[in-house]
């Protein structure tokens, strides 16, 4: 879309699929070609392939033809009414992207007619199409139009969710810009006064949460490490390598581009809202210009954001890292790296929010290869894996070698897997098991878009390098399913019947965890899967202890266990929450621990705050009974 928009878009959490916006790109196209596949028709997978093809090359012409020609395959094949559903978006988004709004707003109004036949006039589903017609509206200075339709998406809202609702002062904050746009003075106040109490009540239910904590010379302290400041954000810091060209004249965005270039060091500054949802990545809309005067700091108090980004020399940067881990109350650190369709500001955001999640306090390291980051740029972000690989090797080596840590965890995501196994194969050729026998802490290889016989080969080897190798894999995972299909090969993230069983491997499956609308990124958008996450990081035990989340999948009989992970058991946020609170309290004694807690429930004057509260001390109460006894020790 141009570079102006008119409603500001508010933060839409939630883990489930149905409060995603619908997105375009090339994983949404092998979504949809996984689909087709299934049906056997060669035609509709082709007109899928022709449609992201001419997008990469920025045909407009071509790829709307594609894709129409794709939507007459559909209806003659009567093929799922969510597969359409979904490429009408699609097309939608893309058409708007490119400046053609009267054709985007015929895809999006066919979209909306099918999503209100199949789920009626009042689903949250219609949120995200309605949402792209209030904006398709408002760029036409359609102000009735929109305000109409944005008040269909509170009186959505109001009733699913109820109030107060991150989702509602979402909607107020779109109806605010429409009035803002319209110069309705009158409308702008009366909707800024619901949207401070809206806000209000939402800091009160985040207050309960972060309220029960440790406390010290009678003081009660925030239960994460990240203090919040009067603004209402806290402040993350990440370390990275990169093998990324600094982009233009090196200012913040983005301060790294797609290209491959040198080893870089440094570290950015990543500001997490204090209204922000465990397991989520609160992202402003990419279709938004934040117009009428939204200043920085009020980005700061609803989005996941990349603040700062300070490069260093090598030798400064493990100086500065050497100085932050012996600063820090654990000696662990981990290093995530990043998958497909991914840019350097998004991976410094969900480290972040990775280490905000599990309240780590140890050191976050990122590794961000060159991604182009975008959906249609599959087949360049393969090629430049080699090289990543190289440099990578360099990176883990320099810190390996120099910096000391107790543990260094990894964790890769996606394609990001295939850079992590060639740099440690790099390793493992450098230095003998003799040399260097426990490298590593955990390794996670989560979702890896990894041809399985390669990962199972590669891996082979690795056992003797960390404590533990853990495997996440999911037969929900679309994005998985379509690069099977692309590669005529099954991959190593996918469960199912070719789902991988190793010696020396944990293999989870994740096939029941909610997430994204792929499926694909599981690991960091449910409390459950982050839970799962942090036990392993904090206590590194196996996935049939039963503290963990994984029970043993009696399907696969032999000493080659897959363990399957219990979704009921790890259900909803309060588990986390609770196991942030024992990690923090873990120096004390299991009465004492549940003393303190319902001292400070017992305190709470705010009904919301007390609700809260109890449901985590039921939460604790559980993991207190499964932990060991001797809980105390470094917390990680």
């Amino acid at each position: 879309m141009p570079q102006s928009s008119l409603i500001p878009a508010g933060p839409r959490p939630g883990p489930a699929a149905r409060h995603r916006r619908l997105r375009t790109g090339l994983a949404v196209a092998l979504m949809l070609a996984a689909g087709a596949s299934r049906a056997q028709s060669v035609e509709l997978v082709r007109a899928y392939q022709n449609f992201e093809i001419a997008k990469a090359e920025n045909k407009l012409a071509q790829a709307l033809s594609y894709g129409d020609d794709a939507l007459r395959l559909q209806v003659a094949q009567d093929s799922d009414a969510q597969d359409r559903i979904k490429l009408l978006c699609s097309l939608g988004e893309y058409a708007a992207q490119a400046g053609e709004d009267a054709r985007a707003l015929q895809y999006y109004e066919r979209a909306l007619e099918q999503q209100q036949a199949a789920l009626g006039s009042d689903h949250p589903d219609l949120v995200p199409i309605l949402t792209a017609l209030a904006e398709l509206h408002a760029r036409a200075a359609d102000y009735a139009d929109a305000e109409t339709i944005l008040k269909r998406i509170l009186s959505i809202e109001q009733a699913a969710y109820g109030e107060p609702h991150p989702y509602v002062v979402a909607a107020l904050e779109r109806l605010r810009g429409i009035y803002q746009a319209a110069g309705d003075t009158d409308a702008v106040a009366n909707t800024e006064e619901k949207l401070r109490t809206q806000e209000a009540q939402l800091r009160a239910g985040n207050a309960a949460k972060r309220g029960l904590a440790p406390v010290k010379g009678g003081v009660v302290v925030g239960s994460n490490r990240y203090q919040f400041n009067k603004d209402g954000y806290a402040a993350v810091r990440v370390f990275y390598g990169t093998n990324r060209a600094p982009a233009g004249d090196g200012t913040l965005s983005p301060y790294y581009g797609k290209v491959n270039g040198a080893l870089q060091y440094g570290y950015v500054t990543v500001t997490i809202p204090q209204s922000h949802k465990l397991a989520e990545l609160e992202t402003p809309e990419q279709w938004s210009d934040f117009l009428f005067g939204v200043t920085a700091t009020p980005d700061k108090r609803k989005y996941v954001l990349l603040e700062k980004v300070t490069p260093l020399g090598k030798d400064a940067f493990l100086t500065a890292l050497h100085q932050q881990i012996g600063d820090s109350r654990s000696k662990d650190a981990f290093i995530f790296i990043h998958g497909f369709n991914t840019s350097f500001e998004d991976a410094a955001r969900r480290t972040a929010q990775l280490a905000y999640d599990m309240d780590f306090d140890g050191t976050p390291i990122m590794y961000s290869w060159p991604s182009q980051g975008s959906a249609s740029a599959y087949i360049v972000d393969e090629g430049v894996i080699d090289v990543s690989v190289i440099r990578m090797a360099q990176f883990l080596d320099a810190i390996a070698a120099q910096f000391g840590a107790e543990h260094i965890h990894l964790i890769a995501h996606s394609m990001g897997n295939r850079v992590l196994i060639g740099a440690l194969q790099r390793c493992l050729q450098a230095r003998t098991g003799a040399d260097h026998p426990r490298a590593f802490g955990q390794i996670v290889f989560a979702a890896p878009d990894v041809d399985r016989d390669y990962f199972i080969a590669a891996t082979e080897s690795m056992t003797g390098m960390a404590d533990r190798l853990t495997l996440y894999a999911s037969d929900s995972d679309r994005a998985l399913q379509a690069s099977q299909i692309m590669h005529s090969a099954p991959r190593a993230g996918f469960a199912g019947a070719t789902i991988v069983r190793l010696a020396g491997v944990d293999t989870i499956d994740m096939s029941g965890v909610p997430a994204d609308l792929l499926g694909h990124s599981y690991f960091a958008s449910n409390g459950g899967a982050v839970y799962d996450l942090l036990h392993l990081l904090w206590r590194g035990e196996a996935p049939g202890s039963p503290s963990r989340c994984g029970k043993s999948d009696t399907a696969f009989t032999g000493p080659l266990v897959v363990w399957r992970f219990d979704v009921q058991k790890c259900q909803g946020d309060d588990l986390l929450e609770a196991a942030i609170l024992l990690k923090q309290l873990q120096n004390l004694g299991q009465q004492q621990i549940v003393t303190q807690i319902s001292a400070q429930i017992s305190g709470m004057t705010d009904p919301l705050q007390q609700q809260a509260g109890r449901l985590i001390l039921e939460r604790v109460n559980q993991l207190l009974q499964v932990l060991a006894p001797a809980t105390t020790g470094v917390v990680r």
